[in-house]
């Protein structure tokens, strides 16, 4: 059985620092950065990971909110708009 836990993490002076909560989830990791440049880590049977696909978009999800790709069109041309919201709160 996978032991998976997730901590907030930063590089300071070429260190690897990070918070001392094993957060259970990418999100709740993800609440715990504290400056510029954090990224949740993956710890999984004791061993550090990068976030596999499904994890990166629940961080790009939790960091970065919603990325809807709106499209119109006309007889002309197409214009492809990239929308970034993120909930007030």
């Amino acid at each position: 059985m996978n032991n998976i836990y997730y901590f907030a993490a930063y590089t300071d002076s070429g260190c690897l620092v990070g918070c001392d909560h094993e957060h259970a989830t990418v999100v709740s990791a993800t609440a715990c950065i504290s400056c510029a440049g954090g990224y949740p880590i993956a710890v999984d049977n004791g061993v550090l990971r990068a976030l596999n696909d499904v994890e990166e978009a629940e961080f790009q999800e939790a960091m970065y909110g919603s990325q809807e790709v709106v499209r119109r069109e006309t007889a002309d041309y197409s214009l492809l708009v990239r929308v970034h919201w993120k909930p007030l709160g």
